[in-house]
């Protein structure tokens, strides 16, 4: 019985924990949007394109007008795995933070 109780119990935490999205954060300057993507190029010229923001963030910025390109930005995202249509998987990437540097 003891060793039922250990089972329900285990499978109890296991189920009650939420998945933690990794969050990763770069410093970049937006460099503007195009066909629903919005770039950002870094201080090492690495070119960065999210093709979705959430919405605290697009609340906290209006990327969509050019009154921030050129401005460096914080920026906090995530990666999301998508399928294509013949099944190959591919990276999303998705603005879920955003804070103006200068």
């Amino acid at each position: 019985m003891k060793t039922v109780f250990i089972i329900f119990m285990a499978l109890g935490v296991s189920v009650s924990l939420p998945i933690q999205q990794e969050e990763f954060v770069i410093e970049a300057t937006y460099i503007g949007m195009e066909e629903g993507v919005y770039t950002f190029i870094d201080d090492d010229e690495l070119e960065y394109e999210f093709s979705d923001m959430d919405i605290k963030a697009s609340k906290k910025y209006d990327l969509d007008s050019d009154k921030f390109v050129g401005k460096k930005f914080e920026v906090t995202y995530w990666m999301n795995k998508e399928t294509d249509e013949n099944d190959d998987e591919y990276d999303v990437y998705i603005i879920v933070g955003l804070d103006l540097i200068n």
